[in-house]
Formats: structure tokens, C-alpha cells, sequence
């Protein structure tokens, strides 16, 4: 069975030569995590950070803790996003109160360890605003609790995540001077659509499946055509 084609010999080896570069391209669904702390923002059922947690790990020789308040840290959710593995190389904390949450950040270093390259922190402030202390104290533990974090982050190298209960506390207004970068995540009908700054989306990442956005493919279809008009022009 032969092959048709509208190009000679050599211009199909010019096209095809383009078309395994592409094959190469990384299709970026999620933006990068910085050293520091990333601040997201998202709705209360997406389970974002188990997303993010399993694409950093998946793969890697590296560990992550998770400090949760507000029953974030569903471990089906990390396991429908990564693999078995992945599960294996978080290790999560629960708090219930405000001291206990106090008490477990202040206990960082007797869980990070060398390999660990994310630290969560889903909530933050969440048990320091729910009435269980008076909002003086409420306040001097948290700022405890956010120091303690960022020299933590600072010594080891971590990428922090945290999401804040309320956008409009005193305590996020606060603590946004230290952030490194900024991750706002919702769902559309193509899948989880990421806004953050110096980020642009190209894929949509929904379960198991990628689907690239419009504006990517045609993209590349224009550097397809423009690589078969220079083949053409140098052989014509």
C-alpha cells in the first residue's frame, strides 16, 4: 500500500523532522510550585492541593508533610491523583483545635526530612477564627504559628502550600506579604482551569485525561504551516 502525499521526498522529511519536535513539547496543565509559600485559593470541594501534592512527587525521591484543619487531606482524593506511591510520601497531621494545630507546626522539624520538598497547609487559620480562643489570642498564635512556618520553609528549601478560610481576615492581609506566588484554581467544563501569574494554561487536566486549549493547537498548527512554507521555499 503506497502513501500519498503533497510534498516531495525531502519536504516530508522537513515536516515529519517538525513533527517529532512537537512530539516533545510539555504541555503545561498546572503551574510550577515556588520555593516558599504559594498561596491558593479555591472552592471548598476541590480537593486541589492532593493535584498538586501528587504532580510535585509523582516520580520523585522527595516527601511531603501536610498539616490539615478542616478535613482537607482526603486520602482518596490524593490516591485518584497519583498513584499508590504517591500516598506513601505524604505524611499528614490532624488538628482539631488551635493548640493542637499550634503544637504541630512548632513540630516541624521532627518531620522534615531531608527528601521533604513540600510542606501543606490547607486552611491555615481556620481553628484560630471558629470562637475557641479570644481574637487577641487567636492572633498571637497564628503570627507563631506563620513565623514558624516561613523560617521552617527558609531553612529547609520547602515550597509551602496554604489556603486561607476567609479572604477577607485580618490574618490573610497579613500574611500575603510573604507570598511567593499566588494560585487561583476553579472547575470548568474542560476540567480544572489554574490562574496564576507568569503561568499560561495550555491543557486542561480533568482524571486521567489532559485536553489542550484551543489557542495551544493553534498555535502549533501555525508553526506547522510556517515550517512546510520554508521547507517549500528552500526546495522550490
Amino acid at each position: 500500500m503506497n502513501n500519498i502525499s503533497p510534498y516531495t521526498q525531502e519536504e516530508s522529511e522537513g515536516v515529519r523532522g517538525q513533527q517529532s519536535e512537537t512530539q516533545h513539547v510539555v504541555v503545561q496543565s498546572q503551574p510550577q510550585l515556588y520555593q516558599g509559600v504559594n498561596l491558593i485559593s479555591k472552592p471548598e470541594d476541590l480537593p486541589a492541593f492532593q493535584s498538586l501534592v501528587s504532580n510535585q512527587l509523582e516520580g520523585r525521591n522527595s516527601t511531603a508533610v501536610w498539616i490539615d484543619s478542616g478535613n482537607e487531606s482526603s486520602t482518596y482524593a490524593l490516591r485518584s491523583a497519583g498513584t499508590r506511591s504517591v500516598m506513601e510520601k505524604v505524611h499528614i497531621g490532624r488538628a482539631f483545635t488551635p493548640f493542637q494545630h499550634h503544637t504541630l507546626v512548632h513540630s516541624l522539624e521532627e518531620f522534615v526530612k531531608e527528601n521533604t520538598e513540600i510542606l501543606v497547609l490547607p486552611n491555615i487559620d481556620l481553628l484560630y477564627l471558629d470562637g475557641q480562643v479570644r481574637e487577641w489570642e487567636a492572633e498571637e498564635l497564628f503570627e507563631e504559628v506563620w513565623q514558624k512556618v516561613l523560617k521552617t520553609a527558609e531553612k529547609h528549601g520547602l515550597k509551602v502550600l496554604v489556603s486561607f478560610s476567609s479572604k477577607s481576615t485580618s490574618l490573610l492581609q497579613h500574611a500575603r506579604k510573604d507570598v511567593e506566588r499566588e494560585i487561583s484554581i476553579g472547575a470548568t467544563q474542560e476540567g480544572w482551569k489554574y490562574d496564576s501569574s507568569g503561568f499560561k494554561q495550555n491543557a486542561y487536566s480533568n482524571g486521567g485525561s489532559v485536553q489542550t486549549t484551543v489557542s495551544h493547537w493553534m498555535q502549533k498548527a501555525s508553526d506547522a504551516v510556517q515550517a512546510s512554507v520554508e521547507v517549500k521555499r528552500r526546495h522550490g
